[in-house]
């Protein structure tokens, strides 16, 4: 057990001694290291989605590729019929979702509409050829 936790504070030492470090070239690499924009520097803007009755329900416009990525892991782990649900949850909050669960008026069609495009949203544009399709 003590071996896991000095390998887990090496590793963590490791990477933020790698973090700290500037990099001023790709020190023989074939790539320059990718910079991503911390959380509080990326606005989040909203768009409606649906409306129950005359509340207005939105998402993010742009949903971050992080999402897609929790909700492929999720689906690998339970199938993607089970990982929906949280991946609703996280895009719409909990009070849009909770909204959809009570409301008695949201026909099967509706709520296959609203999933289907979170999560095409969510996992960006797909092409509709495959790979080995392309030219």
């Amino acid at each position: 057990m003590a071996s896991t936790t000095r390998s887990t504070r090496q590793g963590t030492a490791a990477r933020k001694k790698a973090a700290a470090k500037p990099v001023n070239g790709t020190d023989g690499l074939d790539f320059e290291p990718i910079r991503i924009a911390a959380n509080d520097e990326v606005p989040e803007e909203r768009v409606p989605l649906f409306y129950i009755g005359d509340d207005e329900y939105t998402i993010p416009e742009h949903i971050p590729r992080g999402v897609a990525l929790q909700y492929l892991r999720h689906a690998s782990e339970v199938g993607h019929e089970l990982a929906t649900a949280p991946l609703l949850i996280r895009v719409l909050g909990e009070d849009a979702y909770t909204a959809l669960e009570e409301s008695k008026a949201l026909e099967d069609e509706q709520l296959e509409d609203i999933v289907n495009i979170i999560i095409r949203l969510a996992l960006g544009k797909q092409d509709q050829k495959g790979k080995a399709q392309r030219g």
